[in-house]
């Protein structure tokens, strides 16, 4: 059950930008307000941990919002919805900042990864980045949102968006091993001349 939630909420996310593009023609702000209160349950739903604090912002939030776009039914509200879910997550990542873990020092851990004496640092410097990226994010579906057409809109933060994260997040990947190799072997060499 939980893989069909988070299958259909990664499914209703993706494609939100244009179902509204598409929909709006046919449907109102009432039924999106419906329909993303929908995606905040089923994400929320399908995350192990329920007492999260940053899952029960979220769904908090995202309730929040489907209210008022379900009272005001008001057709531009339906586009902020992107930026709003950005600003979230950017907060997120910068706020962990001031923790004793970041966010992704900390989901490794939880994940079972092994911790080296450099991650700190690099995963700190990553956290800074990704709300950089998620802010800039924002920004983009922001100024698009008030001032570029439906169909502009819709392209970015339905498709150019999660291309440019994907890319970041490979070139990421790259990055990281050459990083561990180059400490691994710096670590070695250390110790080789202690020795």
């Amino acid at each position: 059950m939980r893989l069909i939630f988070i299958v259909l909420a990664v499914l209703f996310s993706l494609t939100y930008p244009f179902l509204v593009y598409v929909g709006v023609q046919h449907f109102s702000p009432v039924f999106f307000a419906a329909v993303l209160a929908l995606i905040a349950l089923l994400k929320f739903f399908a995350v192990k941990d329920k007492k999260d604090l940053l899952q029960i912002s979220l769904l908090l939030v995202v309730i929040a919002f489907s209210l008022v776009l379900a009272v005001t039914n008001n057709e531009l509200l339906l586009r902020l919805y992107p930026v709003i879910i950005s600003l979230m997550l950017a907060l997120t990542f910068a706020s962990s900042l001031r923790q004793p873990e970041n966010i992704l020092l900390r989901t490794a851990r939880l994940a079972g990864k092994k911790i080296s004496a450099y991650a700190p640092q690099y995963t700190r410097v990553l956290t800074l980045v990704w709300a950089l990226i998620l802010l800039a994010n924002a920004a983009v579906a922001l100024y698009l949102a008030l001032f570029a057409s439906f169909a502009q809109w819709a392209f970015y933060c339905g498709f150019l968006s999660y291309v440019i994260f994907a890319l970041f997040f490979g070139g990421e990947l790259l990055y990281r091993r050459h990083y561990i190799s180059k400490h691994q072997a710096m670590t070695h060499s250390v110790v080789e001349k202690a020795s």
